[in-house]
């Protein structure tokens, strides 16, 4: 009998919907190659969820106490975690899935907490020896003024503004004077109390995924280049809107450093599985900007793109990932 992995999707972030199309693409992937496969749309919060203007999309929408049933009646020999955000990717799920007892695909508690907070990695990366930006650091009690200042004596300008665990590129701001730092402020402080600012950084953005536990590899780096010149959400997901260059266009030495300091991350954080870490080369070398520990796997995603160029196809890298989740090593 085949191996019956659930799918965890959805979620109460704002990166919902996101995750409810990797979720989709994950189970028929996951389907196609041999598993039995079960859905599962998780709402942790629905008030939070309703206040975001975000809408359960199927009967399947079920909260925590609701999923604790439905693993306990399912039984599950693995459970494939798609949830971008809150509750997947701060180690809420994992929680629950520990003290059940359940394999599951990617990082754990610990790690999963770690990366999504994005001043905890830089502080472990540097840490590590993983070359990052500065920042500042700001919460949403302290006025707008000072901030304003202290961004303009520690940066100076321009410079990104970033919810703190906020993934897919929601809430940033790109702020290039300090007459425009209220809005972005305010804005930023709508997904978090707490909000990143660092230099804005010109070079070329690139990326590097990682698969495997203690035997992890790097896989090939994409070069991104958006065509209205910043990765936003709309880049990401909108298809022909950002072109991904396999293999990047860097120098040798860049790959290389970029595939080191990608599994020096991995590492660092406690990463398993699979994660895949930002960079950007331009005249300061290379800074690595941020990590993912459960990465898109929707059509546009990087992830699989990589995959398929180390020779993956995409039912191969969600088993896997499965695998992996056993404890299997599969590189």
């Amino acid at each position: 009998m085949s191996e019956k992995v659930m799918v965890l999707m959805g979620g109460d972030s704002s990166e919902r919907e996101v995750s409810l199309s990797s979720g989709r693409r994950v189970a028929d992937g996951l389907r196609r190659a041999g598993y039995r496969v079960i859905e599962m749309d998780v709402v942790f919060n629905p008030a939070l969820a309703k206040q975001r203007g975000l809408e359960a999309s199927s009967e399947r929408a079920v909260g925590l106490a609701d999923l604790v049933q439905r693993l306990a009646t399912h039984q599950p020999e693995v459970v494939f975690i798609a949830l971008h955000g809150a509750p997947g990717e701060d180690g809420r799920v994992q929680a629950v899935l520990d003290l059940m007892r359940i394999p599951y695909t990617g990082s754990g508690v610990l790690a999963s907490a770690l990366a999504l907070d994005k001043v905890m990695t830089k502080r472990v990366l540097k840490a590590s020896g993983v070359p990052v930006a500065p920042e500042v650091v700001c919460y949403c009690d302290e006025p707008t003024e000072s901030i304003a200042r202290k961004v303009d004596e520690a940066l100076g300008y321009p410079v990104i503004v970033k919810p703190n665990t906020q993934g897919s590129t929601i809430g940033v701001h790109r702020v290039y004077q300090e007459g425009d730092m209220s809005d972005a402020l305010q804005d930023a402080f709508r997904y978090d109390e707490c909000v990143l600012i660092e230099p804005l950084l010109s070079g070329v953005e690139l990326t590097v995924p990682v698969v495997g536990n203690r035997r992890a590899v790097a896989l090939p780096m994409i070069e991104i280049v958006p065509a209205g010149g910043f990765y936003d959400y709309e880049a990401k997901y909108t298809p022909g809107a950002t072109e991904e260059i396999i293999p990047a266009r860097v120098p040798e030495e860049v790959h290389q450093q970029c595939a080191h300091y990608a599994l020096l991350s991995h590492r660092a954080l406690g990463c398993r599985g699979m994660s895949r870490i930002d960079f950007i080369w331009g005249s300061d070398g290379v800074v690595a900007l941020e990590v993912n520990t459960i990465p898109g796997m929707t059509p546009t995603s990087l992830l699989p793109r990589s995959a398929e160029a180390y020779g993956w196809s995409f039912e191969q890298l969600v088993d896997n990932i499965v695998r992996l989740a056993r404890g299997e090593e599969v590189v």
